[in-house]
Order: structure tokens, then sequence, then C-alpha cells
């Protein structure tokens, strides 16, 4: 088979998304397909692959790019199936690139496939007003895209609702669950040194594996106080975190020398910083979600992951006994953390079952094999034992 991914982002540039396509495309190649990948130049170097094609188009996503994109396609007239990995903010345009979804209307009769990592921005009560156009313009987007797609693919049961709901024939709406980004068991390199310094200076380590974003961070600024009120706990913030565990600091002048980070690092390095902790900690605005990259990586580490419940949260974590929830209150939280320390045989379990999990329902050749045989991984929820 023949494929023509396009993203918006592809590494070394940073982003879950751009990991996710890189392995993908990895995947299809090791299954004997010729693969292409169109992509913005981002100034970062390109990784080689066997039998992937890399091509770099102008950045910032306007005419000039989407005019090379489907030069570039055409050129190419053996049969092909162009797969669109999509979100709505990754395509410029400050999220709302049109022009693109009006490209992909006008290849109807090509045999295009949209993969839909995220729909569309929420509408939420009291927000301003520039969300609510943001939200409105999303779904109008979205709803082009899926009538322009032979097929379309979404990663949880919200989206695939949220699709049907905007008017597409849920019939041709499939789940293909994604898989964590992060290689496990992990890979040892020479900042394996570096990562037992830092678990010895503490009894116990808690990690959060995260980009740290504005959403996120209220969240464990929130819960951080109460969970390092225990004096045998450490924290190690995965992920580009300097900014608020300084801000942190300052406001818990005790909290120096406990709570520290790695920084931002790639898929490749992230690994072996989650193995060195007893417990995750991995929180979100929405709950638990089958859609985070993190959340994945955090449960195949095999280390006992902390989260909470939401709107997202499907059967397929909810039912699946692989996290432990916790109500989405600080206090709460710690006793959930607290318990897993003080029971090491029960939070091995735990972990185990993540890693469990994710050999079961988020892996790369589940998403191979629904890709090539032209259906969705439309898995069960996965049943507590």
């Amino acid at each position: 088979m023949n494929w023509h991914i396009i993203t918006g982002e592809y590494p070394l540039q940073p982003g879950g998304v751009g990991d996710y396509t890189y392995l993908l495309a990895k995947g299809l190649a090791e299954a004997g397909d010729i693969v292409h990948v169109w992509t913005p130049a981002h100034g970062f170097p390109v990784p080689s692959l066997h039998d992937v094609e890399v091509h770099l188009l102008p950045q910032r996503f306007g005419l000039r790019w989407l005019i090379g994109l489907h030069r570039g396609i055409r050129q190419y007239r053996q049969p092909s199936t162009i797969l669109v990995q999509y979100v709505p903010h990754m395509y410029g345009w400050k999220a709302m690139n049109i022009a693109f979804c009006c490209w992909l209307a006008f290849l109807r009769k090509r045999n295009v496939s949209v993969m839909f990592h995220e729909v569309a921005f929420p509408f939420r009560p009291g927000q301003p007003w520039k969300h609510d156009l943001l939200a409105l313009v999303h779904r109008a987007m979205a709803w082009g895209i899926v009538r322009s797609a032979k097929r379309s693919f979404t990663s949880i049961e919200h989206y695939r609702a949220l699709l049907g709901r905007l008017g597409a024939p849920t019939t041709s709406i499939s789940l293909l669950r994604i898989f964590s980004n992060v290689p496990s068991p992990a890979c040892t390199d020479n900042r394996e040194i570096a990562q037992c310094e830092v678990r010895a200076t503490h009894e116990r380590l808690l990690g959060v594996f995260s980009s740290f974003g504005s959403e996120i961070r209220p969240l464990l600024e929130a819960v951080f106080p109460r969970l390092l009120e225990n004096p045998k706990l450490g924290a190690l913030l995965v992920g580009p975190a300097s900014s608020l565990v300084q801000d942190l600091c300052q406001r818990f002048p005790s909290f120096k020398g406990r709570i520290t980070t790695t920084g931002r690092l790639n898929a490749l390095e992230a690994g072996s910083y989650l193995q060195k902790c007893d417990v995750l900690l991995q929180l979100y605005p929405d709950g638990a979600c089958a859609a985070r990259g993190t959340l994945l990586a955090a449960l195949a580490s095999g280390v006992p992951v902390v989260t909470t419940l939401g709107p997202l949260t499907d059967a397929v974590l909810s039912e699946s006994g692989a996290l432990a929830f916790a109500e989405n209150h600080p206090e709460a939280i710690r006793a959930v953390v607290e318990s897993l320390l003080a029971d090491p045989a029960e939070a091995g379990k735990l972990g185990a079952r993540g890693r469990e999990i994710c050999e079961q329902y988020f892996d790369l050749p589940n998403t191979i094999r629904a890709l090539r045989n032209g259906d969705g991984a439309a898995m069960p929820a996965a049943r507590r034992e």
C-alpha cells in the first residue's frame, strides 16, 4: 500500500501527534508499505526511516503550504491513501484553517482517511465569546472534513459521539485507539545516572508526565501542597515544568530540593524517568482520557497511576481496573496516593494491570492492522477481572 500522511508536526519538533505519526509511519513501512509524510519545515533535523520519505513544506500553513502539498501529492500517480492527522489548532490560521478543510473537500474522490485526535474546542458556560466562536468554527470544520473523507477515525467514544451529533453517520466513524509514544520497556541511556541520583534523594517518588500547559498547571498547583506534606515524598515532573517548579518553591520554600523537573524531553528519553517513580499522578481538566498520550505512556510504564474521572473518560479506562481513580479534590487525591505508597503489593498489581491494558488495547500493531484492513479498531471496554 502507498500512504501519504499529512501532519502539522513531526519529530524532532516537540508534540505528541508528531511522535505518534513517526511511529505510525515506521510501523506501516515495516509492514511493507511505502509511506510519504507531508509536514511543515520546522527547523529541526528530521529522523530518517527506511521506506518513509518526509516532504518538508513551507511553514505557517498558508497558501504556499497548501499549493505545495497539493502539487506534491499529485505527482504520485499510483493508487494511494491520504491519511490526515487532524487536530484543529495544529494547522495554524488561529486554529481555524478553513482553506485546508476546503482542500480536503476538493479531494472527495480520492481515498482520504482522517484521524481525529481532537474534534473541536468545547462550549463552556461563561467562556469568552471568542472561545464560543472557535468552538462553532471547529464544529463546522469537522462537519465538512468528515463528509470529505472516505474513512474517519477517532480515539474515544466522546469524540465519536460528537462527530455523530454533527450529522455524520456514526457507522462511518470508527474507533482507532492511540498508542503510547514512549518506548516500553524504557530505553536506557546516559541519563540513567542522573535519574538514580534524583531517585536516591527521596524515600518515595511521585511522578507527573505532562507538557504542563495552562489547563494542567492549576490542577497540580492545587494538589501539590497537600501531597508534599509527607516529608518522605519527592516529586519528579517529567516534561517542561521549570516555571511550575519555580512558582511552587516560591510559594512553599520547604519544597526546594523535593520537587524537580527533567525539562523538555523527547519520547525516547521519557520512559526511564517514569519507571524511577513509585506512583504517577496524571490529572486532566476533563478527566482521564484515552486520547491523552501522556496517560497511555504512564500506563505502559508499569508504574501505578492515580487520576480522576471526567466527561471524556470512557469505559475502556473506567472499567479496566488499571487506574486508581480519586475524587477531584486535593485531599481525596492525596489519600489515594498515600494508600498506594503504603501498599507496594497492591501498587505492583495496579501497575502490571496498566501495562496489560496497554498491550491489549493501546498498541501500535492494532492500529496498523486496522488501517491496512480498512476498518476501525472498535474495541470493547476492558473488564475488571
